[in-house]
């Protein structure tokens, strides 16, 4: 059988949309292999286990913003020019492809040691962000460490995406307009978070 790349993309936004409706567990390779529109054995050359082809599908969905994410750590910005970048890159993408949460929470439940090697495959990791802005900046006057800042910035940043379902029922009563209208200006919301954090001082 000869390899294509059309078939390939073929089966990944075919897993891709299957994945998101079944999850991980619920999908079958009978079920993206008809998705696709191939045949099994097709899909067994491209990728011999369902495993496998999840790992190729994330890999593919990090890939929407991990590396933009990486590549902010080595521009000539301030370390909340930074954060605020960053909040902006993961809320517009989060906005743009809602399946995001669904994939990493299923990763980090199936096989977390996982999805750490190929974030840094990509090239980030949270301490890069804050050795290389401590190289530049005076952040030793924080209430909280530098590292907790990053960290709260991306919880403040995914969780509300990852919960969609709970808070779309009970904050937004299932008004996904509403929802998605939040979401675009809790950038801002954010900004005057990541503000408060940095002017903090500890005593």
């Amino acid at each position: 059988m000869k390899y294509s790349t059309e078939v390939e993309s073929r089966i990944l936004l075919a897993a891709e949309r299957v994945f998101y409706r079944k999850g991980k567990d619920g999908a079958s390779m009978q079920e993206i292999a008809v998705e696709a529109n191939i045949t099994r054995t097709s899909l067994n050359y491209y990728y011999r286990t369902k495993d496998k082809l999840f790992e190729a599908v994330f890999r593919k969905t990090m890939m929407l913003f991990i590396p933009e994410i990486g590549s902010l750590i080595n521009e000539d910005q301030s370390f909340r020019d930074f954060l605020i970048n960053m909040v902006n890159v993961i809320i517009d993408t989060m906005m743009q492809n809602p399946h995001i949460p669904i994939f990493v929470l299923q990763e980090l439940s199936s096989n977390p040691e996982r999805m750490p090697k190929i974030v840094s495959d990509m090239g980030l990791s949270p301490d890069m962000a804050v050795s290389t802005f401590s190289r530049n900046e005076d952040l030793t006057n924080l209430s909280i460490s530098p590292m907790d800042v990053v960290l709260n910035v991306i919880s403040m940043s995914i969780f509300p995406f990852a919960a969609k379902p709970m808070l779309l029922a009970l904050m937004f009563q299932g008004d996904e307009e509403a929802y998605y209208k939040a979401m675009g200006f809790r950038k801002e919301v954010i900004r005057q978070m990541i503000d408060t954090m940095l002017n903090s001082k500890a005593l």
